[in-house]
């Protein structure tokens, strides 16, 4: 841990890891703040990579927090919301309309396999 992400945590506020920071509307956070800032981060990334067609397996969003240190008890949830959130966000791209069809059928693909088209059936469906 450097001296700045020292202070931080002595001060009681945390940072994002970069990739969601870059998403994030401040770049510190309180306890109490840091999963809901890490899910809505979460969700930003997803709509980003559904764009891109590429999908992020949970060990690569691990892999983002490398090197942060964050309090035992909070690190698994704060994981969890950031995750929740990637979901949330790349399946609502893929739901939204924003997307041409060659785009969603694509992101699709690289998130859900040879069982793109019944899983994408069932997110439309739950978003109405």
């Amino acid at each position: 841990m450097g001296n700045e992400e020292e202070i931080l945590v002595a001060h009681g506020t945390y940072s994002l890891p970069e990739e969601l920071a870059r998403r994030a509307p401040r770049k510190q956070f309180a306890p109490d703040e840091l999963r809901g800032a890490c899910h809505e981060a979460g969700e930003e990334l997803g709509w980003e990579d559904a764009r891109k067609a590429r999908f992020r397996t949970a060990a690569q969003m691990v892999e983002m927090w490398r090197g942060l240190d964050l309090p035992a008890w909070e690190a698994p949830y704060v994981l969890r919301d950031a995750r929740l959130g990637y979901l949330n966000g790349y399946e609502g791209a893929l739901s939204s309309g924003e997307m041409s069809e060659q785009q969603i059928s694509n992101a699709a693909e690289s998130r859900w396999g040879e069982r793109w088209r019944e899983r994408l059936r069932a997110a439309r469906e739950r978003s109405g």
